[in-house]
Order: C-alpha cells, then structure tokens, then sequence
C-alpha cells in the first residue's frame, strides 16, 4: 500500500496487480469476430487457415475461453497479418473495415442444367450436391424449397417441394452421414466445399 502510494504521489503508474489480466478475451473475441466476417471466412476456413482447432475459434467468439495460448493466439494473429501485440489489443491496430455485403445463397436465376426439371435420378443427385452447398452458404431448407418451387421444378416422387422433401433429397444420395455428403460434393467438383466439411467438427 506505502509502495503505491509513494507512486502516486511521484507521478508514476503502479504496477499491475498480478491477478490482473492483460488480455482482454471479451474484446480479443469481438476483434476476432470482425476479422473473419470482414475476410468473409467461416469459423471452419478460419481454424484450417490457422491450424487450429475450429471449436477454439467458436468458443473464443462466443466469449466461452477464459484464456488462449501464445501459440494459438501467434496463428490466428498471422491469418490476419496482424501482430501478436495487436491481435491481444496490447498496442494499437489497423482499422477493421466493415465486412462486405454478404454473398447470396442461392442463385438468383434457375440453373441452366436444371431447366429440364428432374426426370431421374441421375439429375436428382446433382441437385442433391448442389442443395448442400446452398447450406453450407446460409440457406435453410424452408428457403431452398420455396426456390425451387417458384423455378416450377417438381421434386422427383413427390408433388411439391417442403422442408422435409429437400432433405429427402439429400439424404438419398448422402446417407445423412459427414462422409457421405463429401463424397457427394466432390463427386460435382465442390472440393473446398468438401474439405470444410470435413474439417467441421460435430458439436
């Protein structure tokens, strides 16, 4: 106490309390946040960038890690090319831009390939493909049905499309299982799609 006070009046600034944190997580969860949206990378694009762990960079944003290894935090820090320093708001750090307008997930015109409605299997399954990676871009299975009805195309063995016949029509040719669906989308050529995928770890 005599310590801290001799400093005050000097004009010094105590030193920290040990028990005091110097990063912090709320904010550097915020920051990390607004750098992946303004890069537009999912949390699974983020961690494989980083090779980290994509539950680290979900639990860091949801502000549920009270604290972050040096190495963890240096890798996610290099995505950005940011400073360590920076990264921790330890020192002052670029402006982050406001994220771009978000990509639309579903195509605004019906696919040409799509034109001829679906009179087998064979095209069945490409709309399949094609349904996951409309996920994996934010679209519900309600959206995703609505859209293909108003292209007039008819689901095959059923009069109409519903949230449950879209991921019918998944599940056929997926099996419902993670392994299923990569095999599906790289079978259409959507390899990154594919490798994010399976890089999501199941919560």
């Amino acid at each position: 106490m005599a310590e801290r006070q001799s400093s005050q009046r000097d004009g010094r600034t105590p030193p920290p309390r040990a028990d005091t944190p110097l990063v912090d997580m709320a904010a550097l969860g915020a920051r990390l946040r607004q750098l992946r949206q303004w890069k537009r990378y999912s949390q699974a694009t983020l961690a494989q960038r980083a090779g980290v762990d994509v539950m680290v960079v979900s639990r860091l944003e949801r502000q549920h890690k009270p604290r972050l290894e040096v190495e963890t935090a240096a890798k996610l820090a290099q995505v950005f090319t940011w400073t360590l320093d920076q990264f921790c708001g330890r020192v002052p750090a670029p402006t982050i831009p406001e994220p771009p307008p978000p990509a639309p997930t579903l195509p605004p015109d019906m696919p040409a390939w799509l034109a001829g409605g679906l009179p087998s299997t064979t095209e069945d399954r490409q709309l399949a493909a094609h349904i996951l990676v409309w996920r994996a871009k934010g679209a519900s299975w309600r959206e995703i049905a609505t859209r293909l009805a108003a292209w007039g195309v008819k689901p095959l063995g059923a009069r109409t499309w519903s949230r449950d016949q879209v991921q019918l029509c998944c599940g056929r040719y997926a099996r419902n299982t993670k392994k299923g669906k990569a095999d599906l989308l790289r079978e259409y050529g959507f390899v990154a799609e594919a490798r994010q995928l399976m890089a999501r770890r199941v919560r």
